[in-house]
């Protein structure tokens, strides 16, 4: 049976390196058809952003505009209205044959009391991280992927090799220096970053994983391990300096899990498992606020969604629809 947008990943239950289905993760699945053809066929984009059925997904500073059921895109009338007060807009795709835009609302400015602007559609301007999980999953991958690229644009005004100003080409997925001796085309950047789950035991003997606090976290979070891969190393290799540098311990059997878009502003979040075969556990206080070993008994005994929001300060783990508790969970599972 061939799945339908469905993430494919190594399975890590199974002794052999075989690819299974598994279903796809927040900001995940974008149900566009991204149409790389027509990016560069200026004529065509704009008779795609001057059709009365375009559906528009706003953004404002770094606020969403959404309702509790779910994204708000407008279309006819008040999207034109909106398209002429967009410092930037991108093409992001076809919906079920439907040009889709997202549209930099940033210029427009707040109201007297310092609220956004009230720009016509209904809905709240929100922080997708916020209630991202409360959407449908489709609107919130639309809204992930052009959060991405106008984020983008607003970091790329400027060439980054002759400082010259970039204009925006390709319906949005290019910028390209204006000075005529430099020219260079600056693309979407994305920052890869590894995050994984280190398998070990606690001092009883007792299976378990290294989760960590950061000072930053809200009382009581802990999660995984995680950092940005840096030039010259491999994935594997990242993982494993990460998790020494940060917690001292030394892991072998890297092993890819899954993988999660994070466009807070930029990320590509690669999830691993690894086990630990030595080092001695040494939180570095310049990364970490503690590290510690956690069997599956502790966690149920002591972790709970509930502490997150009853301001106890009391255990609880990332929230449902971040990669960190995907790796904790399936471990979990077992």
């Amino acid at each position: 049976m061939k799945p339908d947008r469905m993430a494919m990943t190594l399975c890590e239950s199974c002794d052999d390196a075989i690819v299974c289905p598994m279903d796809p993760i927040l900001y995940s699945a974008v149900p566009l058809d991204r149409a790389h053809h027509l990016r560069r066929d200026d004529k065509a984009i704009d008779t795609l952003v001057r059709r009365p059925d375009r559906l528009l997904v706003p953004l404002w500073r770094d606020l969403s505009l959404v309702t509790p059921e779910g994204a708000v895109m407008p279309d006819g009338d008040l999207a034109a209205r909106l398209l002429d007060l967009a410092g930037v807009t991108v093409f992001l795709g076809l919906w079920a044959g439907r040009p889709v835009f997202a549209a930099d609302l940033s210029e427009a400015q707040p109201e007297p009391d310092g609220t956004p602007p009230r720009l016509g559609p209904d809905g709240a301007w929100t922080a997708l991280k916020a209630v991202g999980g409360t959407l449908p999953a489709d609107h919130a991958a639309i809204l992930a992927y052009g959060r991405a690229l106008v984020l983008w644009h607003r970091r790329a005004r400027f060439c980054g090799i002759c400082g010259a100003p970039t204009q925006s080409r390709e319906g949005g997925h290019m910028r390209q220096c204006q000075d005529g001796t430099c020219a260079a085309p600056h693309y979407p950047r994305t920052d890869p970053a590894v995050i994984m789950r280190v398998d070990g035991t606690d001092e009883t003997g007792q299976p378990a994983i290294l989760m960590h606090r950061q000072k930053i976290w809200s009382p009581g979070m802990w999660s995984v391990l995680a950092g940005f891969v840096e030039p010259g190393e491999t994935l594997e290799e990242a993982v494993a300096r990460e998790v020494r540098e940060e917690s001292g311990i030394e892991v072998a059997a890297v092993r890819y899990h899954s993988g999660q878009p994070w466009p807070f502003p930029s990320s590509l979040m690669l999830g691993f498992s690894a086990t630990a075969i030595g080092g001695t556990l040494a939180p570095d206080p310049d990364e970490l606020e503690d590290a510690q070993w956690f069997s599956k008994a502790r966690i149920a005994a002591e972790f709970s969604d509930a502490h997150r929001t009853d301001g106890s300060g009391r255990p609880f783990l990332p929230r449902p629809d971040a990669i960190a508790r995907r790796l904790v969970d399936d471990w979990l599972r077992r």
